[in-house]
């Protein structure tokens, strides 16, 4: 029985759980449930009841909850006497008492009303129409599941032979009822928490001499193994059984219960598995069988994978042999992944990886077999070369290749392991092959080259596995052959890569490689646009990597420049926004580097960025507004300036005129974003006089109809802010720039500055915004510059005063001030609209406002208390006004 005190401290505790509203709601709505005659429209509204008492149980146990709340107590022994008919009640109230029990006191309350056993234990409900319903039968595993938490739950499920029937739901026709059995099933395996140092030969001392927990006793260990044991067997005959939904769902099984079991539990586990690969190899079935390799992945995460007697190593080599080529490649990226993995069996999986650019590899060179793969173990190539050679399986497969080496780069120890250059030549003569760079060395190899030329997958799929080859040591050894290939893909970016591939193909197998090499130069011309962006991002990789080599300005100057003008000027707007967005990364990430403004102002680019400014697109507008300013900011370091004249002159009104009169909000948050950019190095500033522009920028950008330009306009404001009072306003905020000691100006001087500026007006129009984002953004900047304001406590408080003529949120702000000074009434009309500016801060109680601003929408709707209202609604209201239960 729970004592006294304990109730005492748990109606305490229910009271700050569950509000006074919620506990008078509560009973209607227990009554609700119960109601044969009344059925509720909408079923969610249970998945968020269970939500709310799962919440309550972690505050307070669920003996207090039923104690200082009877109704659920009666609800549930309605429930239990099948006195409804409704299956999603049933199942709610399952669910809800498994939650209630998962605690001792819980349980042990429930057990003395007698209610465990009349619900979960009660054979006439197997036997009704009920069961026939998944959700009644879903609701009784994961009500189990919930309680599970304590070995009284243990003993209640043993007790009661729940374990046959559980073993019966984990093949259920419902994959829910299915899936939540084979999770039970797992907990009651992982279950115990401790087990003995020793170990024997034979399974049932295995079992029973494991070590639960400090508190179990040893007819509970006893109870627990010889349930162990009825799962186990019934895993090792589902196994071998010839119905492959059974064979699928004790795999999954073993998947979930090696995770965390106990040596001796896995042990046994495995002993299972092994003999059933053993059979099913045997039969040569195992390459139908996926969760076969998952079992075996999670078993060489254990302590398996170095146990002498588990031949586990050997089944996962085996496997590596035996797969096709499409199960094996990701195989062998899990067994690579290993962190003990034996170095034979990581080798071997790097291989299998690799095998299909090997294959292509050995297709333009007969003579070398195996470029990329070196070592004594070599695949089979019949069945990969088989894929490659059709249409339907080609691409897949060699994207499949290509997607996880990858995965392997971006890992430190690979290349210790693989040839950095065969890889390197491997990706490129994909690419090369993929625009007819590449020929086969015969005519039997052609069919691998008719479908790769014009495949937009394998292109993009080699583009990002060459950017990632960038970052790998020595790759600058590789600069000028990239350079090369990126230079085709950039140089060429039309769209139908299939015209004439058949026609060409066919030329090639009746004249010699000779005579169709202008063919393939033609068909270079053709491919995916979609491949452009995939180029430039790797072209800015290997610029990165290789920066300081002469070569990278060579391209910059001679094909890189050349090429994007030509992009700037296509028909197509993607091609020009995404060659803008190209160019703004790139001059980021050289605007450091001596010689690449001089590069840059030697091109045509600069004018041809302006022009763009009225493009019809708007998307390339903005684009071309961010690249101008970024290109600005750079040739603006320079000395002479006679090389650009009237760009860096008129460019600032030319944004101030786009910001005011574009009628697409994409140019106008560019505009904002170009000036705080341009603000946030104060000292290498494009343009002279930055400041006459800003009151204007603010002000036309805190008015915008586009909330986002409105967030980029405070977010300028905040630098401003930042720099003028030469500290962060936010400690979040990287923007600051320290200015030099003798401009440093007093925190009264500051504040003067930012009244003349107008930025309090900005902020305070975005704290009454009407878009939440705004007025937080407005919020959090304002309570940040009060707590500077305040702490200094040089600044007087007095002398500067804020204007409140003409601000909507006026009249409230002085109704709430002056209502707190007795000397209101003798204050004249002009002088109501004054105030010092800590009392206008003070006046708004930012605190709160943050705090309110903080929750969501439908913080009110989301509530229990809503919920409860919305369950009693429904049942007096028409189809029409149904239950909305968020």
């Amino acid at each position: 029985m729970i004592s006294k005190d304990r109730r005492a401290r748990g109606k305490m505790n229910i009271t700050k759980t569950m509000d006074s509203e919620c506990a008078e709601l509560l009973p209607l709505v227990c009554t609700v449930l119960v109601n044969p005659k009344q059925s509720l429209p909408d079923d969610t509204c249970f998945e968020k009841l269970l939500d709310w008492f799962k919440d309550l149980t972690k505050k307070v146990s669920g003996a207090s909850l039923l104690q200082h709340n009877p109704c659920l107590t009666e609800l549930i022994s309605s429930v239990c006497k099948l006195k409804t008919n409704e299956p999603t009640v049933l199942s709610f109230v399952l669910r809800l008492v498994g939650i209630l029990a998962a605690t001792e006191e819980g349980f042990c309350f429930l057990e003395e009303q007698d209610i465990l056993h009349s619900l979960f234990g009660n054979p006439g409900l197997t036997h009704t129409e009920l069961w026939d319903e998944a959700i009644v039968r879903s609701g009784w595993i994961n009500g189990l599941w919930s309680m599970l938490q304590h070995w009284r739950v243990m003993h209640f499920i043993i007790m009661n032979d729940f374990t046959k029937m559980i073993l019966n739901l984990q093949i259920d026709r419902s994959l829910f009822v299915a899936s939540a059995a084979n999770q039970l099933l797992a907990h009651i395996l992982n279950f115990p928490k401790k087990v003995p140092a020793h170990s024997s030969s034979d399974n049932s001392d295995i079992w029973q001499n494991s070590v639960a927990c400090e508190c179990n006793t040893y007819a509970e260990q006893t109870e627990w193994a010889n349930c162990s044991i009825k799962i186990a067997q019934h895993l090792g005959d589902a196994l071998h059984s010839d119905i492959s939904f059974h064979t699928h769902q004790s795999l999954r099984l073993l998947t979930l219960a090696l995770v965390h079991c106990q040596p001796q539990v896995m042990e046994v586990l495995w002993q299972k598995t092994e003999a059933a690969i053993k059979t099913r190899m045997g039969n040569g079935q195992i390459v139908m069988e996926q969760p076969f390799l998952e079992v075996l992945l999670t078993a060489s995460r254990t302590a398996l994978l170095n146990k002498e007697d588990s031949n586990l190593v050997n089944l996962m080599d085996l496997m590596l042999c035996t797969l096709n080529p499409t199960q094996a490649i990701p195989f062998a990226l899990g067994i690579f992944k290993l962190e003990n993995c034996p170095h034979i069996l990581r080798s071997k999986a790097i291989q299998v990886i690799l095998q299909p650019l090997d294959c292509i590899m050995a297709a333009i060179d007969e003579q070398q077999q195996s470029s990329v793969l070196e070592g004594g173990f070599v695949l089979e190539k019949l069945a990969t070369k088989k894929q490659l050679s059709q249409k339907g399986s080609c691409s897949s497969l060699l994207c499949l290749s290509l997607y996880h080496t990858e995965e392997l780069l971006c890992m430190d120890t690979l290349h210790l392991e693989v040839p950095g250059k065969s890889l390197f030549c491997s990706v490129l003569t994909v690419l090369r092959a993929c625009i007819g760079m590449a020929l086969p060395c015969s005519s039997k190899n052609s069919n691998i080259f008719k479908n790769l030329i014009g495949c937009t997958k394998v292109q993009k799929s080699a583009m990002d596995t060459l950017s990632r080859l960038a970052q790998c040591s020595g790759s600058s050894e590789f600069l000028s052959e990239a350079f090369l290939v990126l230079h085709e893909y950039l140089q060429n970016s039309d769209t139908d890569s299939s015209v004439g591939v058949n026609f060409l193909f066919y030329l090639y197998t009746v004249y010699s490689v000779s005579h169709c090499l202008c063919l393939f130069e033609i068909m270079s011309l053709f491919f995916p646009f979609q491949v452009l962006t995939k180029a430039m991002q790797a072209v800015l990789n290997w610029l990165f990597c290789c920066s300081e080599i002469p070569l990278t300005w060579l391209f910059l100057k001679q094909d890189l420049f050349s090429v994007l003008e030509k992009h700037l000027c296509d028909v197509r707007w993607e091609v020009r926004d995404s060659t803008l967005e190209f160019l703004t990364r790139l001059t980021i990430q050289f605007q450091d580097k001596g010689g690449f403004p001089a590069i840059l102002m030697s091109t045509g680019v600069p004018s041809l960025l302006h022009s763009l400014l009225s493009d019809p697109e708007s998307y390339v507008r903005a684009s071309a507004i961010c690249a101008l300013g970024q290109t600005s900011f750079v040739m603006g370091k320079e000395e002479d300036m006679k090389s650009v004249p009237g760009v860096q002159k008129e460019l600032a009104s030319h944004l101030v005129d786009i910001l005011a009169n574009d009628t697409e909000c994409f140019p106008r948050r560019a505009v904002v974003r170009v000036f705080s950019k341009w603000l946030k190095h104060p000292s290498q500033q494009p343009i002279q006089h930055l400041e006459k522009n800003a009151i204007t920028v603010l002000d036309l950008g805190s008015n915008d109809l586009d909330w986002e330009v409105k967030i980029h306009t405070l977010e300028l404001a905040e630098i401003w802010i930042s720099q003028t009072l030469a500290k962060p306003v936010l400690s979040c905020c990287p923007y600051t720039v320290a200015l030099p000691t003798h401009s440093v100006l007093s925190l009264t001087e500051s504040i003067q500055k930012l009244l003349d500026l107008k930025i309090f007006d900005v902020l305070f129009n975005g704290l009454f915004d009407c878009d939440r984002p705004v007025a937080q953004k407005a919020c959090s900047i304002l309570l940040s510059l009060k707590r500077v304001i305040i702490e200094d406590s040089s600044f007087t408080r007095c002398t500067l005063t804020y204007d409140l003529k003409g601000q909507q949120w006026a009249a409230d702000t002085l109704t709430k001030y002056f209502s707190k000074r007795s000397e209101s009434v003798h204050v004249s009309t002009d002088q109501q609209r004054q105030l010092g500016i800590v009392e206008v801060l003070s006046s708004l109680d930012l605190e709160a406002m943050q705090q309110t601003l903080g929750q969501s929408s439908d913080h009110i709707e989301n509530s229990p208390r809503s919920l409860l209202k919305d369950i009693l609604a429904a049942t007096h209201t028409t189809a029409d006004n149904a239950v909305d239960c968020y």
